[in-house]
């Protein structure tokens, strides 16, 4: 299985034609993990690097928000408005992305059970912000982000909303995603190696979506594997049905027309005790990757997709001819909030 140089190529100009700011280090490392290779009985494990994007300590967000307020900039937009829970990867990396290209952030936290302990995401969120607006836990997120943006158009300030409920954002970041997965594909050819047969990453949404457009604008039998950190119960659960839509979506932004998904696999058998709580299997996953690779996930994101591939390792879903690549989504700051307990 290969791709040719033209398709990528043609993939990329599309990329380029899209507005889009520059601040994330691409394209990030892609690390083969020899021991833990081993350990598993064979299968082939490579874990490409998007917590090394360099934004206030990286993530995947910083990649998707080079297109997400490059959009915002286009339109015109001074204020960006985002919510989230309180250890929120997503608004750390905005309030970062925001600062970098001179427009104001509102930041829309949820008082969760991580509120009050304030470190971790939500530390390095409160130092980057321009504003934050706290609402009850019980609260859905996208209606506040939806009366702060009606407020600041009637003191004639022009918001863009990202995140949740936001579609124009989610899709560009979905977009963000194919240029990920050409990133991949000339990693492995450039080392001479068979691309992998499965990609893993933890994605409620448009991380994935992105991925699985990649390999079907590239024609590659790639099956993309999402593990979500949230069930239905969560206000930004996206069913498997919408991330297909955002697969369509996107292929649209990017002049595709007629593009089949594909089968959608977001598994949440992984989320624990609850989104946004860390789980036995995800500080399993975690100390076993620190152990014989010496890499870290997070205990929320991270650390439950790396769980449930393991899981599939272990139990067979995966085998010794699987040649499997985990994008690693970021999110360590939540190590120091919510892992600190040992």
């Amino acid at each position: 299985m290969s791709v040719s140089s033209s398709r990528v190529a043609e993939v990329r100009a599309r990329l380029q034609a899209l507005p889009r700011e520059r601040f994330a280090h691409l394209p990030t490392p892609l690390d083969h993990c020899p021991r833990l290779s081993a350990d598993l009985g064979g299968t082939q494990i490579w874990i490409k690097r998007d917590d090394c994007t360099g934004l206030a300590f990286g993530g995947n967000k910083a990649r998707q928000l080079e297109f997400v307020l490059g959009d915002a900039i286009a339109q015109g937009a001074d204020v960006v408005i985002q919510g989230a829970a309180s250890q929120s990867n997503h608004s750390r990396q905005l309030a970062a992305a925001a600062a970098r290209v001179g427009l104001d952030s509102v930041i829309v936290p949820r008082r969760d059970v991580m509120f009050e302990q304030g470190g971790g995401n939500q530390l390095v969120t409160r130092l980057l912000a321009g504003r934050l607006d706290p609402v009850p836990a019980a609260e859905w997120v996208t209606a506040a982000k939806a009366a702060i943006a009606d407020q600041l158009r009637r003191s004639g300030r022009r918001p863009y909303v990202v995140g949740m409920g936001a579609e124009r954002a989610l899709t560009l970041a979905a977009v963000a995603y194919v240029e990920a997965l050409c990133e991949i594909v000339c990693a492995f050819e450039d080392r001479g190696e068979p691309l992998p047969t499965h990609i893993y990453t933890t994605s409620q949404g448009s991380t994935q979506a992105g991925l699985q457009l990649g390999a079907v604008l590239l024609g590659l039998d790639i099956s993309v594997v999402g593990i979500n950190p949230m069930d239905e119960t969560n206000e930004a659960y996206i069913p498997e049905r919408g991330i297909a839509d955002l697969v369509s979506a996107a292929a649209g932004a990017l002049g595709y027309s007629d593009v089949t998904p594909g089968p959608v696999v977001n598994d949440t058998s992984y989320v624990g005790p609850a989104y946004g709580m860390p789980s036995e299997a995800s500080r399993e996953a975690i100390e076993l990757l620190a152990r014989r690779e010496g890499l870290l996930v997070d205990p929320i994101y991270s650390g439950k997709g790396f769980a449930g591939l393991l899981d599939h390792v272990r139990t067979g879903l995966r085998g010794p001819d699987d040649r499997v690549v985990f994008v690693h989504t970021g999110g360590l700051p939540a190590l120091f909030a919510e892992f600190g307990d040992g």
